[in-house]
């Protein structure tokens, strides 16, 4: 008898521990949310300069140098956020959008657009190798772009489009 106890709580533990593990559009779906939110949101406090850009990068978050003002390289470990700013564009500027969709043969697992008080902002995702995604975000001119394992797509969309806010644009 407490063998059989013993296999039905393995396979209860794996049932439950398999709920928990959130599938690859979950997760994407969950960034999207957490993006929209951010778009929406007051931009958050900057606290990083770069060539006189004034911008948010999450703590352990490094900005390399070279960078510039208009193109900027934020690495955390073995990752790279690259953020491209174009000054030209205003904050409704649908330029990056129009330059990411005008592939057609380009296949994006998410691809969400929004607007809010005279801004446009936008995000997409594509499937580029098992466990691996570009996650792209943008408000106006800005956007940042990076290659994310999917464990990490909800986190990164995240912080990267809280990035993207904070810089004046």
């Amino acid at each position: 008898m407490p063998r059989k106890g013993f296999i039905a709580g393995i396979i209860i533990s794996a049932a439950v521990l398999g709920g928990c593990l959130a599938l690859p559009e979950e997760r994407i779906t969950d960034g999207v949310a957490k993006v929209a939110a951010a778009f929406e949101d007051e931009p958050v406090e900057t606290n990083e300069s770069s060539d006189g850009t004034e911008l948010y990068v999450p703590r352990s978050y490094t900005i390399e140098e070279p960078s510039d003002k208009q193109n900027i390289m934020i690495t955390k470990g073995s990752d790279s956020y690259a953020l491209f700013i174009n000054p030209n564009e205003a904050a409704d500027s649908t330029l990056f959008y129009d330059l990411q969709k005008a592939n057609p043969e380009q296949q994006w697992v998410a691809d969400e657009t929004f607007e809010q008080s005279g801004r446009f902002g936008f995000t997409t995702v594509r499937e580029i190798a098992e466990d691996r995604y570009e996650l792209v975000v943008s408000a106006g001119g800005v956007k940042m772009t990076t290659i994310s394992e999917e464990r990490d797509i909800e986190k990164n969309m995240d912080w990267m489009m809280k990035t993207v806010r904070s810089i004046e644009n």
